[in-house]
């Protein structure tokens, strides 16, 4: 296929895309439940869904039968695609509109973070509504970065970080140099960092669900440099009323050893909070993502892996 074709269907994905965001506005809630429950059987013959995969490694960490796999696995796609719907819209969206959908819990701990001076980094994940978090921050006078990955297709790179900005967070990516973090901690920003997907053979081996993992190893290694706190932040979704946002509480770096040692511990402990959030909530998580893709037999040099 020619650079012209490519070029064809990337335009057509983000024309559709938003078209079915600004339809999203006016769907009920039961209208968005439908299309999730038919996208997701229209998904599941075809490889790309990955259901045995998912339904596997359900099996081994939450230990349920292939049975409750199986109705998880639907769940979990449903969901998915219901919160993705909700999520595109935030691009049309008031910004009164994004303030009235929310309560929050526990942002005491974020002022207390912030009152240190250092700034402050904010870790959560692929679970739930993630994308309206920096929005509400950002209306409620936070200074809010947020790492992302940028996307292959230029036209939804484009379009993705439209959604982000347009209520006043930032975005950058995750080339993003330490000079530059530095910089924006130091203005009291919050910098939002994404900690749930494999990090390949260099990242920091912690143990999620009783497996190893390959972590980010941004977060842990920012904040003992830096000395800035690192909070938990995360969004349960309440479809007829109003989402709750929950701040949890700080870990603070002046408790880690800035060795390979502290870097791992500080990274187990807030992996370890993703876990529990995780085992009580799994159909708001991306099961899709293979989480354990690296193992450390994968990466022998690599020092956290000699460490663990």
């Amino acid at each position: 296929m020619s650079k012209k074709h490519y070029d064809f269907f990337d335009k057509l994905q983000i024309i559709l895309l938003d078209i079915l965001s600004r339809k999203c506005i006016s769907l009920s809630l039961a209208q968005k439940r439908k299309i999730a429950s038919l996208l997701t059987n229209i998904i599941m013959p075809f490889k790309f869904s990955r259901k045995e995969y998912i339904e596997n490694i359900m099996m081994e960490t939450l230990g349920i039968n292939k049975e409750k796999a199986e109705k998880l696995r639907q769940s979990c796609y449903e969901t998915f695609i219901l919160n993705s719907l909700d999520m595109a819209k935030l691009k049309f969206i008031s910004d009164e509109e994004i303030l009235n959908m929310i309560e929050v819990e526990g942002l005491d701990y974020l002022d207390e973070a912030l009152s240190k001076g250092k700034g402050a980094i904010l870790v959560s994940g692929h679970f739930s509504l993630w994308e309206i978090i920096p929005h509400w921050l950002a209306l409620k006078g936070y200074k809010m970065t947020t790492v992302v990955r940028r996307q292959n297709n230029k036209y939804a790179d484009k379009w993705f970080e439209e959604m982000r900005c347009c209520h006043g967070a930032k975005t950058t990516d995750s080339g993003m140099g330490l000079r530059e973090i530095l910089r924006a901690l130091r203005k009291g920003y919050l910098l939002g960092l994404m900690m749930d997907q494999d990090n390949g053979k260099k990242g920091i081996f912690v143990k999620f669900m009783d497996k190893w993992c390959s972590a980010p190893v941004g977060p842990a290694l920012i904040s003992l440099k830096t000395k800035a706190p690192i909070v938990p932040i995360y969004l349960f979704p309440n479809y007829n009323g109003k989402h709750l946002i929950k701040v949890y509480p700080v870990f603070y770096p002046e408790f880690y050893e800035n060795t390979i040692e502290g870097q791992q511990k500080l990274t187990q402990d807030y992996t370890s909070l993703h876990e529990k959030i995780i085992k009580k909530y799994p159909e708001q998580w991306f099961w899709l993502h293979r989480r354990w893709k690296t193992q450390p037999q994968d990466c022998p040099e690599n020092p956290w892996v000699k460490n663990k």
